[in-house]
């Protein structure tokens, strides 16, 4: 891509955690972030200042010259803000892996999304080098210029269509919500019968690093994949007590021997 084409001036709008960790990391790769437009003033002048970056919480003073605007808002925010912008053509993206692109087909005429598929926390820097980037755009022009401005910072940027990026955005609740959630509950357990969560962490981590391997499935252990129904009553028994708890081991233990026996037959 020719050098003047490529994406060098941002407008970032949004102060939370992911427009906190974009404005930064974009900022240490050399883009100019040069305005921070967010409604809470305090958040946006703080984040202004950290990148060099003016401020504004008035959307008609929005720095047009910008060759982007990155939207990083909550999603049900996100149609409502990028009218407000009132652009023509200037490159507009939004951040979220759920929301279709053409909630900004009214925005203006060059549109497109930015998705790093992580969670981000402000308090802890996050390395986007191994994060995965997935862009689309209304045209291929601006794809292979999301497609540039991305592997600045990552090493794994993927094109995904809004169909696939809601499907990942779905599985992603699956391995990172719903697996954080197994934990807690563990976590809540083991407190009720005065033993230490830490005992379980080499557990977690060897669970994790097996995760990383291509058909997961295949490296599945424990009771249900045996269909060690013994077990999984005397499991259900002790769990009988708390609720929800007996539900999600009894629905997930019923899920992986159904999934067992569905890959046994093919």
């Amino acid at each position: 891509m020719p050098e003047h084409q490529k994406i060098r001036n941002i407008v970032i709008i949004g102060a939370g955690n992911l427009a906190t960790h974009l404005a930064l990391a974009l900022h240490r790769k050399g883009v100019n972030v040069i305005q921070v437009l967010n409604r809470t003033r305090h958040a946006g002048e703080r984040l202004a200042r950290r990148v060099g970056a003016g401020y504004t919480d008035d959307f008609r003073a929005a720095d047009l010259g910008a060759d982007l605007f990155l939207l990083a808002v909550s999603d049900s925010s996100i149609e409502e803000v990028a009218k407000n912008l009132q652009l023509k053509a200037q490159l507009l993206v939004h951040t979220s892996g759920s929301v279709d692109l053409s909630v900004l087909k009214n925005a203006s005429l060059n549109i497109g999304v930015f998705y790093p598929l992580q969670t981000f926390s402000k308090e802890k820097r996050i390395n986007f080098s191994n994060i995965p980037v997935c862009i689309e755009a209304n045209t291929k022009e601006n794809e292979e210029k999301l497609v540039q401005l991305a592997r600045l910072l990552s090493n794994k940027v993927q094109i995904l269509s809004s169909s696939q990026r809601k499907v990942l955005h779905m599985t992603a609740v699956f391995a990172g919500n719903f697996s954080s959630f197994m934990y807690t509950i563990a976590e809540d357990l083991l407190k009720k019968h005065d033993i230490p969560f830490s005992l379980l962490k080499p557990l977690i981590q060897q669970t994790a690093a097996t995760a990383k391997n291509e058909d997961v499935f295949s490296r599945q252990t424990g009771p249900a994949v045996r269909e060690d129904t013994k077990i999984i009553d005397e499991h259900l028994e002790m769990l009988s007590k708390h609720g929800v708890y007996m539900e999600i081991y009894d629905l997930i233990s019923k899920s992986i021997i159904k999934h067992k026996n569905r890959n046994d037959q093919l």
